[in-house]
């Protein structure tokens, strides 16, 4: 469905004032200086990740001390991919601050929390792109059992070996698949053996949730009737990956409260949503933000129009950028490396800022 060029303009135009705004408001913009650092920190900590996660996932194919050379579609893609492993591993560090990220080796856990990241980045991408393609992957993941290859290690390619022909064709699932058996596999060096059991199997759980989560919502659950119950569908499709990578950086299956890794999630499902309104609209994908403004859900197509109108009438995008703002404050005071001082703190903002289109401050 065609958006019509004015309204397009008026909602990203009140998007990113209010974000802008609210971000102000509680000094969480970067100055211009420090964004630019940022960005070239962010670049060249994805480049290192990438390399790492290219090694682990094609090392059967490596022959000595040869490097495998990946091909993506264009450098956009490339850039993503790296961007999408640094935003893991500076959220990990942010929850357990470590060492700067400037000079330092890629750890196991950096790794690991890396390479989930991406594996959500590329699941929701498909998933947004073509949800019914999206949704075949989900079932294809939801059948391979989450909580047993949490508990047990070996999962070698049985991902990949199982996916339908059409599926295994497509060489984003099939780098997916990788990505994912290369989570199970790092997840079990990181925290290997029976006495990290107990937080494998929490692990675990919480991935069947968020698989669970992600499954209602690429599919349209009419079933479930109350408003309510469809925005908390949507908020966990992003609280849980947070909440998972917290479990993850600090080896620990009890979070504290407040959990910091669940205040950026609820900061990042709201900007998530703020910045997908007007492509949510048109395709009828959930969203909280036109939930909240009592849009029609699911959506027609000739819905689409009426749900960003009722959208700009009922101010929900300036309280869902209050609401966003707020959250991501409140997760960086609780975050051990969320001080005003910290690279984890510049790094995560920058991220924050280019993910919603935001100018740094002057």
């Amino acid at each position: 469905m065609e958006i019509p060029e004015q309204l397009r303009q008026v909602i990203d135009e009140t998007v990113r004032c209010s974000l802008f705004d609210e971000l102000d408001a509680r000094g969480l913009l970067l100055a211009h200086a420090v964004s630019s650092s940022a960005t070239t920190d962010a670049a060249r900590w994805g480049g290192a990740l990438l390399r790492r996660v290219v090694s682990h996932c094609y090392q059967s194919s490596l022959q000595g001390d040869l490097a495998a050379d990946v091909e993506f579609d264009d450098d956009q893609a490339a850039t993503r991919i790296e961007l999408a492993l640094a935003f893991g591993s500076v959220t990990a560090s942010l929850l357990t601050p470590r060492r700067p990220h400037r000079g330092r080796s890629v750890c196991s856990v950096d790794l690991l929390c890396a390479v989930f990241n991406l594996g959500i980045g590329l699941v929701d991408g498909l998933c947004d792109g073509a949800p019914q393609f999206g949704l075949r992957l989900l079932r294809a993941i939801q059948a391979l059992g989450l909580s047993g290859a949490a508990r047990e290690r070996g999962l070698g390619d049985r991902l990949r070996s199982a996916l339908p022909a059409s599926l295994a064709a497509d060489p984003t699932v099939a780098f997916t698949a990788r990505i994912i058996e290369a989570f199970f596999d790092l997840l079990h060096s990181s925290y290997p053996g029976d006495e990290r059991l107990a937080l494998r199997d929490h692990v675990g759980a919480r991935l069947e949730e968020a698989l669970e989560a992600e499954i209602r919502s690429v599919g349209r659950p009419v079933e479930i009737a109350s408003r309510d119950q469809l925005i908390e569908c949507s908020r966990q499709t992003s609280v849980l990956p947070f909440q998972i990578i917290e479990h993850l950086a600090t080896g620990d299956c009890a979070l504290p409260s407040p959990a910091a890794g669940a205040l950026l999630g609820e900061a990042m499902w709201r900007i998530d949503d703020l910045v997908d309104l007007i492509q949510d609209a048109s395709y009828g994908t959930l969203n909280a933000v036109l939930l909240a403004a009592e849009a029609p859900w699911p959506a027609t197509a000739s819905d689409g129009i009426a749900a960003l109108e009722r959208v700009i009438s009922s101010h929900a995008i300036p309280l869902a950028a209050a609401q966003a703002a707020e959250c991501l404050d409140a997760g960086l005071k609780a975050a051990p490396g969320g001080t005003a001082a910290s690279e984890d703190r510049r790094l995560f903002l920058s991220f924050v800022h280019r993910y919603a289109g935001i100018a740094p401050s002057s």
